[in-house]
């Protein structure tokens, strides 16, 4: 009976130590799936560039320029006051699960001119302060957190916004850029206007953060939806009704009266009027060009310029007559409702020469004369 038992107990022991270790196994594969660590490229606190592969980033003085596409590799920067310059170029981390490009204890570091594709962050800021995020386009997240503070966020086109999401970030500027799916605010003093966000997620997680900038606040592109009773306030492009970021307010002993609200919302996306010209370019007329053109959202001013002219104001789909022969180019002007200036491209046209009607009308009538005298004499000729 007693070898019975251990036998058994022998026989549960391996089988639970198989479980643990097949449960060990596929933990460890799971997570190499999962967390798959990049190799890095650090730009160190001394200004040195190490890592495996360098040569993509160019140093001048305190400038860092990529040279070309960077695939497989995560950018790191521990270096302060220094301008970090995608040129246009792309990094690519779609294979792992690293942030594309971070910014570790550092203050006023300008990043501008990169785009970021990727499955997990774009940038990451931690306890980074001063920095300058400018003209990045990501598939992906812009992350400020842990202490990231007084930091500025403008002109870029993400996937996803966080900002305090986890550790904590204030003071933080964000204007002039477009979301295309999720917006996470957290911290305090962050101040938000002249965005456009097209959310499918939307948390303003702590209040006292501040949604305009006691003027003009941001587009959503659900106001109308959550509003529906909103209308324009006058002719500025602006609600009537505030847009109610989150509807309970979040307060504390610091700020009792806290609450997230966009009270001026835009009912047009911010950013440059977009001008299309109708007329094809390099065409020839005759005394006159048809400016048919649209714009895509209301305005407050337009004008157009001849041959760099000054410009002449007008209201709409017009026609240029009177116009000497000769080449032309045409340029047209808007102002939207909130200020922002738009420029269409330049189009190139020619007008001939009138055709000389006087002159033709002459020859007409010598032609009937003529014709007339030929049958007068020919039916002389009969008469004999």
């Amino acid at each position: 009976m007693k070898k019975t038992v251990l036998c058994l107990s022998f026989i549960f022991a391996l089988l639970f130590s198989a479980t643990i270790g097949v449960a060990l196994v596929n933990l460890a594969t799971a997570s190499l799936f999962w967390v798959q660590a990049l190799p890095e490229v650090i730009i160190e606190s001394d200004g040195s560039i190490t890592g495996l592969e360098t040569g993509f980033v160019n140093r001048t003085g305190d400038t860092y320029a990529l040279t070309a596409n960077v695939e497989g590799y995560s950018l790191v920067i521990e270096r302060s006051n220094i301008v970090f310059d995608g040129t246009g170029h792309t990094i690519n981390t779609t294979m792992g699960d690293t942030s594309a490009l971070e910014l570790t204890d550092v203050t006023g570091v300008t990043v501008k001119n990169l785009e970021v594709v990727g499955r997990y962050t774009g940038i990451y800021l931690y306890y980074s302060s001063n920095c300058l995020i400018t003209n990045v386009k990501t598939n992906n997240r812009i992350y400020l957190t842990d202490g990231s503070n007084f930091n500025t966020i403008v002109g870029n086109t993400v996937k996803r916004l966080h900002i305090g999401l986890a550790g904590g970030a204030s003071n933080n500027l964000a204007v002039n850029n477009t979301v295309l799916q999720e917006l996470h605010v957290g911290g305090y003093n962050n101040r938000l206007y002249q965005n456009n966000f097209f959310l499918k997620e939307l948390s303003g997680i702590c209040s006292d953060n501040f949604w305009d900038n006691g003027s003009v606040g941001n587009y959503w592109g659900n106001y109308s939806i959550d509003c529906p009773a909103a209308a324009e306030n006058g002719n500025t492009g602006i609600g009537d009704t505030p847009y109610v970021i989150e509807r309970t307010p979040y307060t504390t002993k610091e700020f009792p009266n806290a609450i997230n609200i966009d009270r001026y919302p835009l009912l047009y996306p911010w950013g440059t009027p977009e001008l299309a010209m109708f007329e094809a370019d390099n065409v020839t007329y005759s005394q006159s060009y048809p400016l048919n053109f649209t714009v895509n959202k209301p305005t407050q001013w337009m004008g157009y310029s001849l041959n760099g002219e000054a410009n002449v104001t007008f209201t709409g789909n017009v026609t240029l007559s009177g116009l000497a022969p000769g080449l032309y180019n045409l340029t047209v002007y808007a102002i939207d409702v909130y200020g922002v200036n738009g420029v269409s491209e330049t189009v190139y046209f020619t007008v001939n020469e009138p055709f000389p009607t006087a002159l033709v009308t002459t020859a007409s009538a010598a032609s009937v004369a003529a014709i007339g005298v030929a049958l007068l004499v020919y039916f002389k000729k009969r008469k004999h």
